[in-house]
Parts: structure tokens; C-alpha cells; sequence
């Protein structure tokens, strides 16, 4: 990397150049990667708000199986047809091990769309290709090979009812129950405890080990904004280091935004200072408003911006018994809706009685909408 390429990666979905503040769940599926499918963490559900950096784990625990030696399957819910698309993917990778060929990555993309017709060698021949027989025909591959298979769902919240039961029946009964080296590892938006979950059907979801991902703190988004830079040839002032550590909120998405637009602010490989990182930051909040805080607002009920708007009215930190107040509602009834709004990653706890918006630029935004 030369003084002139920008370190930060502000793409969902895309690692970033250091995954800081991540490391107890990087090792809790490292270590149940090791141990086996009667590890706990084997089965696993990861949880945040839109760019907390879900998929980048999931990038992370699939880098991880690939290290040692296993198949991955890799699949977004937000698909159609998703127990297909993993049925297809399965009879892939053993129509690839019956040919020898290493251990992979196969995605909902690389095979969205694809009919595979299975009539390779009779050793492995299925007779009904439905999703439990192509997993559990490639979990006794791996499993005779002695190395493993996992497969990864992002969006999980996103996939429907009978998809979601025919996938968690599936990878209970060969996992939980065979005892085979599958290992799941999920993610999902935190409303999936209010939806999905919900369903009494929805047990091997339920009982999955759990990591929510929570704002990361002040010395790891330090670290995730100095070091790229450093690595990068540039320098960071600790005024501009500072002031970029507070605008992010510990949010994973808006650090790498943040860096971003900073360091396009200063000359490649000179020392960036609190000019830089004010203009940097008035970049972010723009692309945060457009990627985050309105879609956000786009998938709202009309009690739930009635809540934001009551909200705005707040320099800073809301009291619920106001909120109440203005919205016309009792106190409990209040209470719905900010766990509603926590959840999908609109207001954050604030102390005893108390909340603030996810993003700030969500307060000026309304404003300028009245």
C-alpha cells in the first residue's frame, strides 16, 4: 500500500483494515471450530445494528473454517429460495471432493440460480436431493476426512418461516443430534427476537449461543482509526484522533467512514489534523444519513416516529416520562417502542430513564423534515 491509497473500507460487508474490539467472539468460534459440534459456541447467532459488523465476523468464522481445512457454505437470507440454494451448494462441494479438488468457499451467489443434477460416482449417490440429505451426505464427507463444514447465514432475520424451519430442523438434527461436524453461524438484526424468534417452532435458533454486538470502546476505535493510518504512511494528530473517536459512537460502519473522508481530506501521507477531521466528519454524516438513518426510518411504524419525533424536540438525552407525555401514551406503552427502537438500532440507553438517538444526525435530520 502506497502513502496515496486510502486504509478505510466504508462498504458494508467489507472487512476492515483491522478488526479491532472483536477478538472474544473471533475466539469463541476459533475455539468451537477446534472442539466440535458439542461445543456450545458451535451453533452461533450474532446480532447488532446495521453496520455493527456482522457480516465482517461472518467473513471472519468463514477465514477461520477455510484455515483449517474445511468447506464453507456462505448465504445471505435476503435471497429467495435459500434451502435450495444450500442444497445446491452442498452437492457442489461433494461433486468437488469426489474430484479431489480443496476445500472452498461456496456462496449464494456462485450458485444462485443453478439446478445441480447429482449422478456423479454411486458412493455418495443421494436418492432424494432435498436439503437434509445433500448437508448430511457432506457432513460424513468432512466428518470421514476429519475436518468440517460450516455454514454461515447472514440477514437471518430476512429469511421466511418455513425456510427458517426447514434450515434450523436440518442443521439441529445433524449437528445437535448426529453429531457431525456442521457447524452455523448466523446473523441477524436484533428484531429477530421479536419476529422469527418468537415462533415456539424457532428452538434451534433459540438455543444457538448468542454474541450481540455492542458500540466498540473508546481505546479499540482509537486503535481502529490510528493504526490504518500509521500502516498507510499518514499520521493523526490526538486533537483529530479524538474528535473522530467521539463523532463514531464505537459504531464499526461510521469509524471506517469516518477515516475515509478524513484522510481524503489531507494531503496523502501528511499529519492529519482537527480540520481534517471536521470536514471528514460533515462527509460522513451525509452518507450516514443516506445509507443508515433513513432506511431506518423507511422500515418504521407511524408510533415509532411518532416516538423519534417527540424525541427531536431534545437537545440531548431524552427523559421516557416526557416522551410519554408528548406522544400521548401511557409509560409502559412508551416502553414498547423503545425497546422496538433499540433493537433496530434508532435510540440507544441513555442512563436511568433516559435515551439518545443511534445517530445524532437523525435529531437534524427530523428537524429539517417539520
Amino acid at each position: 500500500m502506497t502513502a496515496a491509497d486510502n486504509p478505510f473500507l466504508p462498504t458494508f460487508g467489507t472487512s476492515p483494515p483491522m478488526l479491532a474490539g472483536r477478538d472474544d467472539v473471533v475466539a469463541r468460534f476459533e475455539h468451537a471450530f477446534a472442539r466440535g459440534p458439542q461445543h456450545p459456541d458451535y451453533t452461533m447467532l450474532i446480532t447488532g445494528v446495521r453496520g455493527s459488523g456482522k457480516t465482517v465476523l461472518l467473513n471472519e468464522a468463514e477465514d477461520a473454517a477455510l484455515r483449517l481445512g474445511w468447506r464453507v457454505i456462505s448465504m445471505s437470507a435476503s435471497v429467495r429460495d435459500l434451502c435450495r440454494l444450500v442444497t445446491n451448494a452442498a452437492l457442489q462441494h461433494l461433486r468437488e471432493a469426489d474430484n479431489g479438488e480443496p476445500s472452498r468457499r461456496v456462496s449464494s451467489v456462485s450458485v444462485m440460480g443453478v439446478g445441480v443434477e447429482w449422478n456423479e460416482r454411486p458412493a455418495t449417490q443421494i436418492a432424494e436431493v432435498d436439503l437434509r440429505s445433500a448437508l448430511t451426505a457432506l457432513a460424513a464427507n468432512v466428518a470421514a476426512d476429519s475436518t468440517g463444514l460450516l455454514l454461515t447465514v447472514d440477514e437471518l432475520q430476512a429469511v421466511s418461516q418455513s425456510e427458517a424451519t426447514e434450515l434450523a430442523v436440518t442443521v439441529q438434527h445433524i449437528t445437535r443430534r448426529e453429531l457431525l461436524p456442521v457447524a452455523f453461524v448466523g446473523a441477524a438484526l436484533p428484531e429477530i427476537d421479536e419476529t422469527l424468534l418468537v415462533d415456539r417452532g424457532m428452538t434451534f435458533f433459540q438455543r444457538c449461543a448468542r454474541a450481540r454486538l455492542t458500540p466498540l470502546l473508546p481505546d479499540d476505535t482509537a486503535a481502529a482509526l490510528r493504526q490504518p493510518i500509521q500502516q498507510a504512511g499518514g499520521r493523526i494528530d490526538d486533537v483529530a484522533l479524538g474528535h473522530l473517536v467521539g463523532a463514531s459512537g464505537g459504531h464499526p460502519f461510521t469509524i471506517q467512514l469516518l477515516g475515509y473522508h478524513t484522510w481524503e481530506m489531507a494531503t496523502p501521507g501528511a499529519r492529519i489534523i482537527a480540520t481534517h477531521a471536521a470536514a471528514g466528519a460533515m462527509e460522513a454524516d451525509h452518507v450516514l444519513l443516506e445509507q443508515i438513518v433513513k432506511p431506518i426510518w423507511s422500515g418504521l411504524s407511524d408510533m415509532d416516529r411518532s416516538f423519534l419525533w417527540a424525541m427531536s424536540l431534545d437537545e440531548a438525552d431524552s427523559e421516557m416520562s416526557l416522551i410519554a407525555e408528548r406522544i400521548e401514551r401511557s409509560p409502559n406503552y412508551a416502553q414498547t417502542y423503545r425497546r422496538r427502537l433499540i433493537d433496530v438500532g434508532a435510540i440507544e440507553p441513555a442512563g436511568r430513564g433516559k435515551v439518545r438517538f443511534g445517530y445524532p444526525q437523525m435529531r437534524s435530520w427530523l428537524r429539517s423534515q417539520r
